[in-house]
């Protein structure tokens, strides 16, 4: 799976390469849509791009998961054999200390990326606020050429960037 980011000169260029994409079977759910205008790509009934695809929140997410789940670690072993009150920390309390803390680093990782721009989309933020279209199109290998061609059909200086797709499906992480 490859994830194609490309600009569209307007909404009637973004609408022209949707219906040639739906065409090849691509449904609305792999087409991701970013305009300045928001109401104007509802009315047009397009995808627009959540905040999965334009903030950092699935990397942050990940990250705090990591880091808090270390520090939960590296805090379970401190208290290791240690006794407050009458309660004594040993094996069990290292593995729930360790999950509370990665849980923990995990709200506040998303709590941050939900307010991060995406970083692989910053460079296309004057381009929107002039006017123009993002579009972020996950599509299936073999369908590359017949995508290129579609796009380049209806804007041909389009720069199609690519990139993998780690997961078939862009909410599976």
């Amino acid at each position: 799976m490859r994830r194609l980011t490309f600009l569209t000169p307007d909404l009637a260029h973004a609408e022209l390469v949707v219906e040639e994409l739906r065409q090849l079977g691509i449904g609305d759910e792999a087409m991701h849509l970013v305009a300045s205008d928001h109401s104007m790509l509802q009315k047009a009934h397009l995808h627009e791009a959540t905040e999965m695809e334009t903030t950092e929140v699935e990397n942050d997410f990940n990250w705090g998961i990591v880091a808090g789940g270390v520090l939960g670690l590296v805090a379970g072993i401190v208290a290791y054999g240690s006794k407050i009150s009458s309660f004594e920390f040993g094996a069990m309390s290292l593995l729930v200390i360790t999950i509370i803390f990665a849980f923990w680093g995990g709200v506040v990782g998303k709590a941050i990326g939900e307010s991060t721009p995406n970083s692989h989309l910053e460079k296309y933020r004057h381009a929107i606020e002039a006017g123009q279209i993002l579009m972020i199109v996950d599509v299936a290998v073999e369908l590359l050429p017949d995508v290129y061609k579609k796009v380049r059909m209806h804007c041909p200086k389009a720069l199609i960037e690519s990139s993998h797709v780690f997961h078939d499906h862009p909410l599976a992480a």
